[in-house]
């Protein structure tokens, strides 16, 4: 087996240790799920899609925004990038994160074109490049009405000997003044942000409220608890992060980061997941939350509420990913994708990942096939 300066053994391991943390923080009690007969079932059809680039081995967190109509971009965690013709992840190596923009909005026909970076000696980099010691899980973003389109990233730096040997140090922007042009050429420039003096980073979804972009910003430490933030779209569109108010309930409304002194942010959603979507689905006339609940063995939990700021509903089961019952399960960040098309008009897709703990699975024949790559079901709402 050959392996590269930056092999995927070098980084997949943080990435899997922040997830395994992430899941073990999560307090998870059946009574606040709601068991019932799932409704989702496999939309093994549209998994196609993300096997079009012989290059592209795979990837989790998968993360969609739609930039016009039938253009659609997708934004991707760890990937395996081939470096060799035999295209295999055994001869790859794992960036930090890859995009692509698909076209159509019906994954069983869309075509789809993956994008990295390259360093000087043509090996692959990550599309979001690292800032000297610092690097970037992607969040979720929006399309401004200027045309810009600002993606918040996650950053994240090693800690070597100290605690799990990374840490998280906020987020960042990134902004794209030309997301109409292939994102080979997309001018792209990243804004770090101040860091919050409380446990909660934006952004995991983020949605349009009239001139503020929403983003739900999660609880890093015990229960994965969901805060509102929103930013004035004039700001984002300057990489400005500076104007960010906080829901601080119904009596204090939101609040300028900048007054919010020794106050924290109410977590309207006690237990958002680590990772998540929320939308306004015009089907339901309501929002719509979707996480994975549990931990190894997850299940997809949907929520709703009448307004951004809830109150919201308890997560009701509606879908149990087959691989949570395998020999070592390891399923996690369920999200949806509004403005995909199901094969059926109710239907919301939603994708998540299934993983492994043993790291040398995603290298089998099987796990090559069937392992970290994002799996597509459909929910029907709205019925």
């Amino acid at each position: 087996m050959r392996f590269h300066t930056k092999t995927h053994q070098d980084r997949m391991p943080k990435r899997l240790t922040q997830i395994v943390v992430m899941l073990l923080a999560i307090s998870y009690s059946s009574s606040n799920l709601i068991a019932n007969e799932p409704t989702g079932r496999a939309f093994t059809e549209a998994e196609m899609l993300f096997h079009q680039d012989p290059r592209w081995l795979g990837a989790d967190a998968a993360l969609s925004i739609p930039l016009s109509k039938g253009r659609i971009l997708w934004l991707f965690g760890d990937t395996f990038v081939a470096t060799s013709n035999a295209h295999v992840r055994s001869e790859s190596e794992m960036v930090r994160n890859t995009v692509a923009i698909q076209t159509g909005e019906d994954p069983r026909i869309a075509s789809i074109a993956f994008h990295w970076r390259q360093d000087s000696d043509g090996s692959p980099a990550s599309f979001f490049p690292e800032n000297g010691e610092r690097w970037y899980w992607p969040g979720h973003g929006i399309v401004l009405d200027e045309g810009s389109l600002v993606i918040f990233l996650y950053s994240i730096v090693a800690t070597p000997g100290q605690g799990l040997g990374f840490a998280s140090t906020g987020y960042a922007l990134a902004v794209i003044n030309n997301p109409d042009a292939s994102a080979a050429t997309w001018n792209l420039r990243i804004v770090d942000a101040a860091p919050n003096s409380f446990d909660a980073i934006p952004a995991t979804a983020v949605i349009r409220d009239g001139a503020y972009a929403i983003a739900v910003a999660i609880r890093q430490e015990g229960t994965h608890a969901g805060a509102l933030v929103r930013y004035p779209l004039t700001s984002l569109a300057q990489g400005d992060a500076t104007a960010a108010e906080w829901w601080l309930g119904d009596a204090q409304g939101w609040v300028p980061a900048s007054l919010l002194g020794d106050r924290v942010p109410t977590f309207v959603l006690d237990d958002a997941g680590s990772e998540c979507s929320l939308h306004w689905d015009a089907r339901t006339r309501s929002f719509i939350h979707i996480a994975s609940y549990g931990f190894g063995a997850s299940t997809i939990g949907l929520r709703e509420a009448p307004a951004v700021t809830g109150p919201w509903s308890s997560p009701v089961v509606v879908y149990r990913p087959p691989e949570s019952g395998s020999a070592r399960p390891f399923v996690y960040a369920a999200k949806a994708h509004p403005e995909l098309i199901g094969p059926d008009a109710a239907d919301l897709v939603v994708t998540y990942a299934a993983n492994s703990f043993e790291f040398s699975d995603l290298l089998t024949q099987h796990g090559s096939r069937s392992l970290y790559w994002p799996r597509f079901v459909v929910v029907p709402i709205g019925k």
